[in-house]
């Protein structure tokens, strides 16, 4: 009896797909990061600055996980995004505060 995966790829596809989750990876994190400095402008004082950009972050990494939970291959690019959004929140928002 032969055995067949249900799932298989072309090579020409599986690069495609590992094109498209790069796309998605990138696009997220210039959401994390961009969604965290428009936070951080319409805010006032120090607190409400730190406080606006945690709740977008928890905001994003909450939709990160239900794309985990709804789509697991999407929701780990939708994860790796968050994780390179929040570190350019950190460099960047660092920078702001040091200055």
């Amino acid at each position: 009896m032969e055995r067949s995966h249900p799932h298989r790829m072309p090579a020409a596809g599986l690069a495609k797909s590992r094109l498209a989750t790069m796309g998605v990876s990138v696009v997220f994190a210039l959401v994390v990061a961009g969604g965290a400095k428009g936070a951080f402008e319409l805010s006032g004082t120090m607190m409400t600055n730190v406080a606006l950009m945690g709740a977008w972050l928890m905001f994003t990494l909450g939709l990160a996980y239900a794309g985990v939970r709804l789509r697991p291959r999407l929701g780990l690019a939708l994860l790796a995004g968050f994780g390179a959004g929040a570190l350019l929140v950190l460099i960047f928002g660092g920078m702001q505060i040091l200055n």
